[in-house]
């Protein structure tokens, strides 16, 4: 470790960088929960017909974020480099690859929604009801894409504070909003679920605006050149967003995958009943919240890797990570504890009616303890993808939660074990993704530092 980098220096930088993530990300989750209890208010088969939009809905979000994956990476690298002018153009790129891929999965889930939705098992009957659901998210996507390329640039070069501003300024309008046209409140119609999606959807609306605003509005927006729209700015724009798609693909694949496997247990908890699948939709909500802390230190451990890289250091972007890392078992381990202790209060906290109460009640405490390997696996992905080692990392998670936890999650619930299935399943390959990212990282350090 360089005197840089000792241990208290970097632990501040770290956590500079990470909490504003953790609020951006905690954030969107908040959007989500914000979902689940507004809807809650309405009915559980509102509940219902939510948790099987988000079947699909999950997969893309993180298939988006994973494909955006390089925005962070290559920012963070240039801004460690200090070629400023470089990271403007990997903004415009990040916005052209936000608009295209943006576009051509918002079409196929707009297209083919009671298609995806059978395949990924959800109960027939709630197939109907949730497709308009699934196309007004389709129809939002672009923007919500847009949301994570400038949230990733903006991070990339160590300006998180500015993204965290502008989501939390639209989350009181989304509640409101949510909360109105789900229950027919303020003289807007009841739709229930519908209703919530609807709203969120227009939040995307205002908080691709405010992130441009933010952009904008940078004290180094000249030297970056992010207000350099002419032509001669996007001169070969065409080949860096292949390359930029190039870098994503994997992460992009993986992250999808990953969530499929997440998606099947969603869909499994459909044809437990709608109190199981409310349950789970409260329990998933509440483990999203702790992961907001994993979500803000790993983006902080990719950009300080990534700077590491740009400096010509990549030795310290060893050391940036595992420090990173611990930070993020101590924090999560506190709040597992919480979550034990506190089952009770906190599911009390979603309306609901007193059988999913019951239920999520038995599946918290079960599943507490694996949001610390589930977290620390977040800050090795974002390591090792700034370190380069993007497709393994990927097909690490692929083998985690979409064969261990998509897998172990049909055939615990088709043997019989119900919503303890569906808690096991996805803790387990929890744990599988931190020992195999894990054994990844300690192999890559030993190579990084064999070079140096």
């Amino acid at each position: 470790m360089t005197s840089a980098d000792r241990l208290p220096t970097e632990t501040r930088r770290l956590l500079s960088l990470a909490w504003p993530v953790i609020m951006t990300s905690l954030n969107w989750t908040l959007l989500h929960v914000t979902d689940v209890a507004v809807v809650g208010l309405v009915s559980t088969d509102q509940v219902a017909i939510l948790a099987a939009s988000r079947t699909l809905s999950f997969i893309t979000i993180v298939a988006g974020l994973g494909c955006l994956s390089g925005i962070l990476v290559f920012a963070s690298r240039a801004d460690g480099a200090g070629d400023l002018p470089a990271t403007g153009r990997v903004l415009r790129e990040g916005i052209a690859l936000a608009l295209a891929v943006g576009g051509a999965m918002g079409l196929i889930m707009y297209l083919f929604a009671a298609q995806l939705l059978a395949g990924l098992g959800v109960a027939p009957a709630l197939i109907a009801d949730t497709v308009p659901v699934v196309q007004v998210l389709a129809l939002s996507f672009p923007l919500g894409l847009i949301i994570i390329a400038i949230s990733f640039f903006l991070e990339g070069v160590s300006r998180p504070g500015r993204v965290t501003v502008v989501n939390f300024s639209i989350l009181p309008f989304n509640a409101v909003l949510a909360w109105a046209l789900s229950g027919g409140h303020l003289g807007l119609p009841a739709l229930g679920a519908l209703g919530a999606v609807l709203a969120t959807a227009i939040a995307y609306g205002f908080g691709a605006a405010g992130m441009m605003i933010a952009v904008w509005t940078l004290p180094s927006a000249v030297a970056r050149g992010v207000r350099d729209f002419g032509a001669a700015a996007w001169v070969g724009i065409a080949g860096a967003v292949g390359r930029l798609f190039l870098f994503g693909v994997v992460p992009a694949i993986a992250s999808s995958l990953e969530l499929a496997g997440f998606a099947v247990l969603i869909a499994l908890s459909t044809q437990l009943g709608d109190a199981t699948a409310h349950a789970f939709q409260i329990v998933f909500a509440i483990h999203n919240v702790t992961f907001s802390v994993a979500m803000g230190l790993g983006s902080a451990a990719g950009v300080r890797a990534g700077n590491a890289v740009g400096e010509g250091k990549p030795a310290a972007a060893i050391s940036r990570s595992l420090i990173a890392v611990a930070i993020t078992v101590a924090v999560t381990g506190i709040l597992a504890a919480v979550l034990i202790v506190a089952a009770g209060p906190i599911t009390g906290l979603f309306p609901a009616t007193p059988a999913v109460h019951a239920s999520a009640l038995a599946m918290l405490p079960i599943w507490a303890p694996f949001i610390v390997f589930d977290s620390a696996q977040v800050v090795l992905v974002y390591a090792l993808r700034s370190l380069g080692d993007q497709v393994v990392a990927g097909v690490n998670s692929i083998i985690a939660y979409f064969i261990v936890t998509g897998g172990l999650g049909l055939w615990l619930v088709n043997s019989g074990w119900g919503a303890m299935g569906l808690v096991l399943a996805s803790g387990i390959g929890m744990l599988a993704a931190a020992l195999l990212h894990g054994a990844r990282f300690y192999v890559i350090s030993r190579r990084v530092r064999a070079q140096t």
